[in-house]
């Protein structure tokens, strides 16, 4: 069977175990509808082993599935035993109601031609377990109701039960395209703001840094000819630029090297506060959730760089001594939490070094989420971010 024909199948596991479990609870109300008459030590051992057989199926059917589906004489073994028990134990009740849910199970698993030739072989069945049924009683238009409802209309049951399944798997396979299609779209989607993003992130870094150190360079020659002590000032300052721009670069790479996995974000985040712990010595603390924490692309990024905006604005101005970081899923969003035990500073000034806020909070509002602030001097700060999960089923955490 092709990858094609596989895929359908997996997702159509959980509805196949119940219809297979359907089988085996109706099998076992046949046993004990049982009229006392056709009861025997071989009818029990035939209804017995059924609904043993049918259980197993339904116990072990993510191991057994890929030997029905590939074995349809399976299926075939399995319509004669049904037809053996519904000559003995009658063509109508519970039992019957089960060997029409095997139709319905093989319009999930096959093809139109397997479904036909499998309904057409019940068909055969049932009509043979219905003569020989008959041939047992000894007034048969006395205790059988004899009509066109036994003869006709329950037969076809088993073709229009595997039409049915034929159905089902098609709106699954339908229904597979079109997430498929969506995913796509996600993917495309995402890989344009990332585009978009790093863009954004290169003007507002590297592309200024240069243009600084070219306006710079521009004047060289004029502080040459006329302050030499300005010039060599000048030609540092184009140094500095220079190296600014390089590890400017070097940031903006890394960021693209590390996000590229298919890692989670709680795993990035503690790699985040390590770094920073060993190159300032303050103690972190991290508390996640541990459930998932899907973010599509422009929400993991904005949040990884809120993040380390955070802690360089402790480093600089916070004189913490631990940094405590919590993460958590809250009504579909990711609740980012970094909260520190130093002096703390008065939000509506404006004091120099906390514009660095701004930024913060424009890189919140592009992830879809929003910023809060909760810091007074003298009781340390408390930052909270807030992005919006995204589905189990799109693009997740990683980058395209």
């Amino acid at each position: 069977m092709t990858g094609r024909e596989e895929a359908p199948l997996e997702r159509l596991t959980g509805l196949t175990r119940l219809l297979v479990q359907l089988r085996f609870l109706l099998t076992g109300v046949a046993l004990l509808l049982l009229p006392p008459e056709r009861i025997s030590a071989g009818v029990v051992v035939m209804l017995v082993s059924y609904a043993v057989l049918s259980w197993l199926l339904s116990r072990h059917w993510e191991r057994l599935s890929a030997h029905v589906v590939r074995r349809p004489p399976l299926v075939a073994a399995d319509a004669l035993v049904a037809s053996a028990i519904l000559a003995v134990a009658g063509p109508s009740g519970a039992f019957f109601l089960a060997t029409v849910l095997t139709s319905v199970t093989a319009g999930v698993l096959y093809r139109l031609r397997g479904v036909a030739a499998a309904s057409a072989l019940q068909v055969l069945g049932y009509l043979l377990a219905l003569l020989a049924y008959l041939g047992e009683l000894s007034a048969p238009d006395a205790t059988l109701w004899v009509n066109v409802q036994v003869v006709v209309i329950q037969p076809l049951l088993y073709p229009t039960a595997g039409y049915i399944g034929l159905r089902l798997r098609g709106l699954f396979e339908e229904l597979a395209l079109e997430q498929e299609r969506r995913r796509a779209a996600e993917r495309a989607a995402a890989a344009a703001e990332e585009r978009a993003r790093l863009a954004r992130d290169m003007h507002d870094s590297v592309a200024k840094t240069l243009r600084g150190a070219a306006l710079a360079a521009q004047a060289l020659p004029v502080w040459l000819r006329k302050d030499p002590e300005r010039a060599a000032a000048t030609a540092a300052q184009v140094a500095d630029a220079a190296e600014t721009a390089a590890r400017e670069a070097r940031e903006l790479i890394t960021d693209l090297r590390e996000e590229a996995p298919d890692t989670p974000v709680a795993d990035r985040v503690a790699a985040v506060l390590r770094e920073w712990s060993a190159r300032t010595g303050v103690r972190t603390r991290l508390r996640s959730c541990g459930s998932p924490l899907p973010l599509l692309v422009t929400a993991r990024h904005e949040t990884l760089a809120v993040l380390r905006e955070a802690l360089a604005n402790v480093d600089r101005h916070a004189a913490a001594r631990t940094v405590d970081v919590e993460l958590a899923a809250e009504d579909g969003y990711l609740v980012l939490t970094v909260r520190d035990d130093g002096r703390g500073f008065d939000p509506e000034a404006p004091v120099p070094g906390h514009y660095g806020l701004v930024g913060m909070r424009e890189r919140a509002v592009r992830a879809g989420g929003r910023l809060a602030l909760d810091t007074a001097p003298g009781r340390g700060t408390a930052l909270t971010l807030r992005v919006p999960l995204a589905a189990p089923s799109d693009t997740s955490e990683r980058s395209p």
